[in-house]
């Protein structure tokens, strides 16, 4: 009996000669037509089948119109004959409507001859940062909770005490230029704060004389 293999979805299976391909896979749950519209079976049947001369039938008319050629053919037009391996397109919905039966992946600790990833710092699945033995121990120091916040605070503290030192110094020094600049040349510097100070005493200054006239005025009165 021909013996039918579709690679793509680990299947082998064996049938009775002349059946259609399409068939065939429909039997195993393998979708082998991308569908222009769902659920109609109208659609893209192409595949690609490899197998000795006379395993298929031969081209149909509407395969040479549709282009098949060489190993590619259309699954709804081809028959079996002989043993052959069917290569289903990618992409033609859910391929595999039971489940896919998959090798596992090859284990060094089941199979001495598979093989293995060398150790580097490149990233996996298992290492998304790369292998620790080779980028380091794997290991830091540990950190207290709050630690973090803790030093960033008294950082920014430490920048704002230094910035109103800064401020405080620049102020002091435009106080002593200016009061430098309205002191009268050759002036001790206590001359210059003086200067600086409201003559709030000037009109009481000027009062004294004007009180000692009255006083005058009004004794010269009296002893008249």
């Amino acid at each position: 009996m021909p013996r039918v293999t579709f690679v793509n979805e680990h299947r082998t299976v064996e049938t009775e000669p002349g059946r259609l391909l399409s068939a065939i896979a429909a039997e195993l749950g393998i979708a082998v037509c991308r569908e222009t519209f769902r659920g109609t079976g109208i659609g893209d049947y192409t595949c690609w089948v490899k197998g000795e001369p006379g395993a298929t039938s031969p081209l149909t008319f509407l395969e040479k119109l549709l282009g098949a050629r060489g190993q590619r053919r259309m699954a709804n037009r081809t028959r079996v004959l002989g043993d052959v391996q069917v290569w289903t397109q990618a992409g033609p919905g859910n391929r595999l409507r039971t489940p896919r039966p998959i090798a596992p992946p090859p284990s060094p600790a089941t199979d001495p001859e598979a093989p293995r990833k060398p150790i580097d710092a490149s990233g996996s699945a298992a290492f998304p940062y790369g292998d620790p033995r080779a980028v380091g121990h794997g290991k830091r120091e540990p950190v207290a909770a709050g630690a973090l916040e803790a030093k960033a605070a008294k950082e920014k503290k430490a920048k704002a005490g230094a910035a109103a030192k800064a401020t405080e110094g620049a102020a002091a020094k435009a106080t002593e230029a200016s009061a430098t600049a309205e002191a009268p040349e050759g002036a001790p510097p206590r001359a210059a704060e003086k200067a600086q100070e409201p003559a709030a005493t000037a009109p009481n200054a000027a009062a004294v004389p004007e009180a000692a006239v009255t006083a005058e005025e009004s004794g010269g009165g009296a002893s008249e």
